[in-house]
């Protein structure tokens, strides 16, 4: 007993199992976590390495990077290894392959670097191994405010209580903090009274250290217990900070630290200003952990900060920018698509059949292999992402497939006087093996991606996974619920009733013409039937002329389409970078933004500008009103703001200020990376590449990532000198570091958390550069020296960052592709610089994301080579004929005629979207012509041949073709007419199916046919050679 059988047998237990998959599917739905794409990014794991005393690049780079390099540049699955290295800091950054363990990498990291750590210079802070790149943009930026509070007590706030609780939530890695005044105990020491008293500054910061301790000094006992004993010295007040001796006069009296310093809980100097709309704020900047999920991540921070607002009742917390609402909003624009896709496809049906009953028995299987389909993603742990719900929107059309051809089975055997029960039982069995053969060629197209890269495998293999799994399901669905209600639901084809009779009221008006054309099949019929016959009287013509246009798409049409990887979306927040020349001040940083900020003020499409201010480098976050409530698009409103703040970058001194859109998907920035040692050379040949790039039309914001170093004075201590005073170059160094910089001396313990003694030269001292001349070194025999007696000051400027990859030098230059595709681009800059010069051992190349592209659409076009072959070997044991696959597979090329004018009209790129869709039209347009070829067969064993078989198979089979096209076509249509700002995502595959399938079926209706008298004719004329012989 058969599926059919046995569920029209069991009604009631058919409608409880779906009832209880359906039951399930929407709670699995609701527990799907959210994201806008599979996460097949690059992970990455940052190596920071602080060292005290201001190491020049040059040191950091040989000392530091290059040792951490060497070491961790064997971990597993490492697929790029960048490092930078600056004054006093040294980064590492290791970028693995997509769907790398980053908690293993994260470990195997971890065991790499301590072999090195101990060879580090003694001077390095404790490192950081992090898993984010600190150069990725912030997904969430919070803007903190409070009536009554100063920026320094909001920054108090912040790091006393605010960041430590938001960086405790799982995938927050790191929260930079902007605005406001960062809390220190400050002990400004005086120097004329150093020097009075004979002391050096090492001295008493060491008794700041040495006076600020608990100690367990072991165990006292007493009767019958044992008591611990320790010596309690911690600071508890300044004023005890300020009361500690620090020496012993002459005289017997104590010197106290007050009688040389002053000693105040106060704020460091501003190295940040944060505002929102001219307002000073206190600024949060929240980065997630590589791998970590946006949504997730956002959704808890914003929860978190929602309980901290309602503990502290006078402090407001305003999320700025929010990565994670462009997601959510992508999502919601997909799941209307599948939505209204749906509802068009089941409105097809009911045009086409004209019964409620009928479109009811095939529309509920959209809905319940949907449904059921969310309980294999969660099972999976497939997330629900723009390329899942693309995947489902795709199907829906094609859920309908098997239930119609099915049901039209059923109801040709009614027709013939078969009971209603049998007919269910027998019409269903007798399709079985024709709806699972369908099905398989359906789905074999997604086997190649097993092939491909672990990139656009982990990228595609949700949207095959969903469309698999819900087809799969509507095949169970056709054999089990499709021909239970057939044979239990009341009513029948015959039954007309009012809302059928008003449908039919819209189906006579003139104003649906196709449709009407539907609502008479003899007309429709004698129309095909002429086309047809017109078709295969001219027949080698035709295919001929179908030829011709083939060749002449993929020659004429093809290579002027253009390339990228995924494609950018409208955004509505951009980014403006305001970049001054290195050691450029605070306060000029700050007058450069606020023009900037007066100028982006005043364009009505702006809803928010918030700034971080930092010396020498800024940002300005601008962030849109709504895409539906303005009149420009977002590069529009970028282009109009490019000449005002041109004009604001030449009131600053070699100011460089640019654009930048984020993208969560793809960059829109064009990346060339100039490889060699001298950076002095490689500067020279960026300048030049610049140039050269700056005759590419479309290109938008050249710029040369690295800058000149900052200008400083380099101490050259004359060792014959020192080591006369009994000195090293070390307690030179020191004592300069500590007296201009100050040093952390200890820690001082509050509550909430503890806070730094910072100890330094108080700033009358130290101001000028006469007076670091005559800075103090102590002897070892208690005299003192001024600096200039064993220092020579040298005026020097070095790089001020060394950025290395793979342990090579580069130097990279970038540029916004503006409307330019990304191939397109970069076509067009090969060209420019195919004739530039390089000195030996200097070469250049594009970056990653070129390269990505590139590797991806390769092993794409493998991936649909091997579709084809896959599916003619399924057709080839379907048909047991190694010809008749050939006449199907005509459809192919049919296919990609259409998806090429396509792309060319609405101006849409290559990107892995289409080549996705061309892959699964492969297996989709082929349907047509099984269907078609299948008839052929089934009356030429009756005795129809040749042409008048291809005529009868042609009317016998128009309908359920038709039908077929038109609920996917329908299906996908929402998806590719959807002019929301995130459209490109998804609208290039459905534009690529939809294309693809219109062209081939109305080409399949009247080529295939001519193909199969084609063979037939050849097939006779080598049989008629053969009897002659």
């Amino acid at each position: 007993m058969g599926l059919p059988k046995i569920s029209i047998n069991r009604p009631i237990a058919v409608l409880m199992l779906y009832t209880g998959i359906a039951l399930m599917g929407i709670i699995c739905l609701l527990r799907l976590p959210i994201e806008l794409m599979p996460n097949y990014s690059f992970g990455d794991i940052s190596i920071y390495v602080d060292i005290r005393g201001g190491m020049p690049p040059v040191e950091v780079e040989n000392l530091v990077s290059r040792p951490i390099e060497e070491s961790v540049g064997t971990v597993s699955l490492l697929r790029d290894l960048i490092s930078i290295s600056e004054e006093g800091r040294s980064r590492v950054v290791l970028t693995f392959e997509p769907g790398t363990d980053m908690d293993f990498a994260a470990l195997e990291t971890r065991e790499k670097f301590a072999r090195v750590k101990n060879k580090l210079p003694p001077e390095i802070e404790k490192p950081v191994i992090a898993k984010f790149e600190q150069s990725d943009l912030p997904v969430l930026n919070l803007a903190i405010t409070g009536e009554g509070y100063t920026t320094e007590m909001l920054r108090r706030l912040v790091d006393d209580q605010i960041k430590e609780r938001l960086l405790r939530i799982n995938g927050v890695a790191n929260i930079d903090v902007g605005g406001g005044r960062e809390r220190k105990i400050l002990v400004e020491i005086n120097q004329q009274k150093l020097q009075a008293f004979g002391l050096p500054i090492g001295k008493v910061i060491n008794q700041l250290s040495l006076n600020n301790l608990n100690l367990l000094i072991g165990d006292v006992k007493r009767q019958h217990y044992k008591y611990i004993a320790r010596a309690i010295g911690e600071f508890r007040t300044i004023e005890e900070i300020k009361n500690i001796g620090v020496a012993v006069a002459p005289s017997g009296a104590i010197i106290r630290l007050k009688d040389v310093a002053s000693v105040e809980d106060s704020y460091l100097e501003a190295t940040s200003f944060s505002r929102v709309d001219a307002l000073p704020v206190v600024s949060l900047y929240v980065q997630k952990e590589s791998t970590a999920n946006t949504v997730n991540v956002a959704k808890n921070v914003l929860e978190e900060v929602d309980n901290i607002t309602s503990q502290l009742k006078d402090i407001r917390i305003i999320p700025t920018y929010n990565q994670a609402e462009y997601i959510k909003r992508a999502i919601d624009e997909v799941k209307k698509s599948l939505i209204y896709g749906a509802m068009l496809a089941i409105l097809i049906l009911f045009l086409f059949l004209r019964e409620i009953k009928s479109t009811f028995i095939i529309g509920i299987g959209i809905p319940i292999s949907v449904i059921a389909t969310f309980n294999l993603m969660f099972a999976q742990k497939i997330t629900l992402n723009v390329m899942t719900l693309s995947g489902l929107a795709l199907g829906t059309g094609m859920l309908v497939d098997n239930a119609i051809v099915v049901l039209e089975n059923i109801y040709k055997m009614r027709e013939r006087g078969v009971n209603k029960i049998l007919a269910a039982a027998f019409g269903s069995e007798e399709m079985h093996l024709a709806i699972v053969a369908s099905t398989i060629t359906t789905i074999v197209v997604f086997l190649p991606i097993i092939f491909v890269n672990k990139e656009i495998r982990i990228l595609y293999s949700g949207l095959a996974m969903t469309v698999t799994y819900s087809l799969i399901i509507s095949l169970f669905v056709a054999l089990t619920l499709v021909p239970m209600l057939a044979a239990r639901l009341p009513g029948g084809r015959k039954k007309e009733n009012k809302i059928e009779k008003n449908i039919q009221e819209v189906i006579d008006s003139e104003d649906v013409i196709p449709v009407r054309a539907l609502k008479h099949p003899g007309i429709f019929c004698r129309f095909y039937r002429s086309f047809l016959s017109t078709f295969i009287r001219y027949r080698y013509f035709f295919l001929l002329a179908a030829f011709l246009a083939f060749v002449i798409t993929i020659a004429l049409v093809v290579p002027k389409i253009p390339k990228e990887f995924i494609g950018t979306t409208e955004q509505e927040d951009f980014t403006i970078y305001v970049e001054l020349p290195t050691g450029a001040k605070l306060g000029i940083s700050d007058k450069a933004v606020e023009k900037i900020e007066e100028v982006v003020s005043a364009m009505p499409e702006i809803k928010t500008v918030s700034s971080r201010i930092e010396p020498w480098s800024s940002k300005v976050f601008v962030k849109l009103v709504p895409l539906n409530e303005r009149t420009q698009t977002t590069k529009e409103v970028i282009n109009s703001l490019r000449p005002k703040v041109q004009e604001v970058e030449k009131l600053f001194k070699e100011a460089f200020i640019y654009f930048e859109e984020p993208q969560e998907i793809e960059t829109n920035e064009l990346i060339l990376e100039i490889y060699g040692y001298d950076y002095d050379v490689l500067n020279q040949l960026a300048v030049e590449m610049l140039t050269r790039m700056q005759r590419v039309e479309g290109l938008t914001d050249l710029k040369i990532r690295w800058r000149k170093g900052r200008p400083e004075w380099q101490l050259v201590v004359d060792k014959q000198k020192a080591a006369g005073f009994g000195l090293t170059v070390k307690d030179v160094a020191d004592t300069v570091h500590a007296q201009m910089r100050g040093l952390r001396a200890t820690l001082y313990h509050t509550k909430s958390k503890e806070v730094e003694v910072v100890a330094r030269l108080r700033k009358d001292d130290r101001k000028t550069f006469d007076m670091v001349r005559k800075l103090s070194l102590a002897l070892p025999n208690g005299r003192q020296i001024t600096l200039d007696q064993v220092v020579n000051f040298v005026p020097e400027t070095g790089p001020s960052k060394i950025w290395r990859k793979n342990k090579n030098r580069m130097i990279q230059v970038s540029a916004n592709r503006g409307y330019l595709a990304f191939g397109a681009a970069a076509e067009k800059v090969k060209a420019q610089l195919k004739d530039m010069k390089f000195p030996l051992d200097y070469y250049w190349k594009f970056g990653e994301n070129y390269w990505r592209m590139v590797r991806n659409q390769r092993e794409l076009s493998f991936a649909i080579f091997l579709t084809i072959i896959l599916i003619y070997l399924v057709l080839a044991s379907l048909f047991e004929s190694f010809t008749q696959p050939f006449i199907i597979m005509a459809t192919v090329p049919l296919a990609a005629i259409g998806v090429a004018l396509a792309l060319d009209i609405f101006k849409k790129s290559i990107n892995i979207g289409v080549l996705m869709g061309g892959m699964m039209l492969g297996g989709i347009v082929v349907n047509n012509a099984i269907i078609l070829i299948d008839e052929i067969n089934r009356l030429t064993v009756k005795g129809i041949v040749g042409i008048k078989a291809v005529l009868i198979s042609g009317e016998s089979r128009l309908r359920p073709i038709m039908m077929t096209t038109l609920t996917t076509v329908l299906g996908l249509l929402p998806m590719a007419i959807d002019r929301s700002a995130e459209a490109n995502l998804w609208s290039p595959l459905a534009i690529t199916v939809i294309a693809g399938l219109s062209t081939s079926t109305v080409l399949t209706l009247g080529l295939v046919p001519c193909v199969y008298l084609v063979f037939l004719d050849v097939k006779r004329m080598f049989k008629k050679r053969y009897v002659l012989n």
